[in-house]
């Protein structure tokens, strides 16, 4: 796997990626239903603070791998 460096074996970080690719499939989802990008229905939806701020940290965190992931494969 080429984003693996470490000692973790290819089977474990393959499952813990998949969880991520459902993460930001999730996020989008929420962004969707939540967001106001694309109005707001008639009982517009607000989640709680910890929702919101459990989102927001997942978000920045796979933005986070992601630019590693990048930089790691343009300068290995």
């Amino acid at each position: 796997m080429r984003c693996c460096t470490c000692s973790l074996r290819p089977p474990t970080f393959k499952r813990i990626l998949g969880g991520c690719s459902n993460i930001v499939t999730g996020l989008g989802e929420l962004r969707n239903k939540v967001g106001d990008a694309h109005g707001q229905g008639p009982r517009p939806v607000k989640p709680s603070p910890r929702h919101a701020e459990f989102a927001v940290n997942l978000a920045g965190t796979m933005a986070a791998f992601l630019i590693a992931t990048l930089e790691v494969r343009k300068n290995p």
